[in-house]
């Protein structure tokens, strides 16, 4: 799962409708996982430093009194880039505030959506604390917003429909990364071979 969620419900509402109907928390982990990439979203937003003055073409900052021929530059070409960076940070501030408004509205929609289950209670606090921060990668809760945060929903949502089609919840490579594990943790005991593998940062990345 790259992070689309839309893409991921609509898939399976198409091929595996059940799937979502009668587990009700593999699509309340979607829909939240959902509002956690829309936060992401939003903080990447954060990553764009304001604009500095453009360089002239010499390499020096605009603004210099040392030579004449770069005062020649800026005056040929401050005003386009200036109007140019303008318009860029006019286009950036619109697209940020347009999805803090989609985040938001979102937000309110899976609160209402899920607001008469106790269980999804502590979860919900946990992903709308996201929204306190100016900057949510200074929350406590910042860990959601890591990009590892999609496996385990993604394995979940892989499990259930195995399951569904009436077939072990493990797909057949975790089965056997899972097999290959405890027998390097077997050649490992005594300081054997297989104290110099590990079977995921060898051979799965």
């Amino acid at each position: 799962m790259e992070g689309d969620i839309d893409n991921a419900l609509k898939r399976t509402r198409a091929f595996y409708p059940q799937v979502l109907q009668d587990l009700s928390h593999v699509y309340f982990r979607l829909r939240c996982q959902k509002f956690v990439e829309m936060i992401r979203q939003t903080a990447e937003f954060l990553d764009v430093s304001p604009s500095k003055p453009a360089k002239a073409s010499n390499g020096h900052a605009p603004g210099s009194t040392d030579h004449e021929e770069m005062e020649v530059d800026d005056q040929k070409n401050e005003p386009e880039d200036w109007d140019k960076m303008e318009t860029e940070e006019a286009d950036s501030s619109v697209k940020y505030h347009e999805l803090l408004e989609d985040t938001l509205r979102y937000g309110q929609e899976l609160k209402q959506e899920f607001q008469d289950d106790l269980r999804t209670e502590s979860t919900l606090k946990e992903i709308f604390s996201l929204f306190m921060y100016e900057d949510p990668r200074a929350s406590p809760q910042a860990h959601l917003l890591d990009r590892a945060s999609r496996v385990p929903v993604a394995e979940e949502l892989n499990s259930a429909i195995l399951v569904s089609l009436g077939k072990s919840s493990s797909a057949a490579i975790e089965l056997l990364y899972q097999q290959t594990e405890v027998l390097v943790d077997y050649l490992s005991e005594a300081g054997g071979a297989g104290a110099f593998l590990h079977v995921r940062n060898d051979f799965l990345k």
